[in-house]
């Protein structure tokens, strides 16, 4: 009996050395570093601020004090200041990509070296796993607290969870109650390193039911959905942006080697916008005639060429609206800015 319990004992002393030596073994390679989600009352998630590194490729995130992937904390809008909010789910927070790669900080950058006279602010407002409803639910908070001049509502990939935002009394106590577990769990640099990076598709995704997780690509929702109910909240959003004096534009993103919309939700987006005369930027029309594999990172997130081709799309359609550039701008790309940033020195 004696032999066993020291077995037992000599075992439960390796096992805990290895946790430790993996879990602090695993950190200078990015684990354990990953986007923590705390919970709130109005939009169930919300990113914690604090710097960190994206779950795939391991790229740098900054989240502000304000929750946003944005560098810097808002300040009360200035006069000369045009204030955009990007808002949608993993495409628009970044998956993968850096904080400079996005298509909302290409947008700034775009619109800030072309348009003269107006400084412009492109806020990266995007959550991992957000549905289409709980986006125009942080698009009308953002729209309460920021005073924004425009939003960017994008395509969100993760419709068969639009029902979270109705959640009410207990079950929505108990959603909340795993959010904050998994925002425990996730600082584990093992469990990034086993769930969210080697197991992501076998496990990681199967307990997205259970815990907050990523993604859900458009091909993979095919079951029938609520349209009338979409649409009802699409329009519902745009007199939001009305009342408040604030310019809606829509963005509907596909998955890689999607050429036409095969969501309904997504027809519904373009449908509506011509409806209503909702600006609508279409990117599929666009990517249908580039190389995938350079637009792509994987199944459904863009790459940092993706980001950019989104970005000069939303350059072209803000310019159109004609209210806020006052002379004829000139895109300028990522590169192109960093080459004139080194020219100048």
């Amino acid at each position: 009996m004696q032999r066993t319990s020291h077995r037992f004992l000599r075992f439960l002393l390796w096992f805990v050395i290895v946790v430790v030596a993996l879990e602090i073994g695993l950190r200078p390679f990015g684990y354990g570093h990953y986007v923590i989600y705390r919970p709130d009352e109005r939009l169930l998630w919300l990113p914690l601020p604090g710097h960190g590194v994206t779950e795939a490729n391991h790229k740098p995130i900054t989240i502000s004090p304000d929750g946003f992937r944005y560098r810097v904390s808002l300040e009360p809008k200035k006069d000369d200041q045009v204030r955009i909010f990007a808002l949608g789910d993993s495409v628009t927070m970044g998956w993968g990509v850096d904080d400079d790669s996005t298509y909302s900080a290409d947008l700034e950058r775009m619109l800030n070296a072309g348009c003269a006279k107006r400084q412009f602010q492109v806020v990266n407002a995007g959550v991992n796993a957000y549905p289409n409803s709980l986006v125009i639910e942080r698009m009308k908070k953002v729209i309460e607290d920021f005073q924004p001049d425009i939003v960017v509502l994008d395509y969100s990939g993760n419709p068969r969870v639009e029902g979270l935002v109705d959640l009410q009394g207990t079950a929505r106590e108990k959603f909340l109650d795993r959010v904050r577990l998994k925002s425990w769990v996730r600082r584990s640099a093992i469990y990034n390193f086993v769930v969210e990076d080697l197991l992501r598709y076998v496990v990681y995704y199967r307990l997205r039911k259970v815990l907050v997780a990523g993604s859900l690509d458009t091909t993979l929702s095919k079951q029938e959905l609520d349209v009338d109910k979409f649409n009802e909240r699409l329009n519902d959003a745009l007199q939001y942006c009305q009342s408040h004096h604030v310019r809606m534009i829509m963005l509907v993103t596909g998955t890689n080697g999607e050429q036409t919309p095969e969501h309904p939700f997504q027809k519904a987006m373009l449908d509506f916008g011509q409806t209503h005369n909702v600006p609508v930027v279409n990117m599929m029309d666009v990517w249908k005639s580039m190389d995938q594999g350079q637009i792509f990172q994987d199944h459904s997130h863009p790459s940092p060429m993706g980001h950019e081709t989104i970005a000069k799309q939303l350059f072209t359609t803000i310019r159109g609206l004609g209210s806020y550039c006052s002379s004829e701008p000139q895109m300028s790309t990522k590169n192109e800015s960093a080459s004139q940033a080194g020219r100048s020195n």
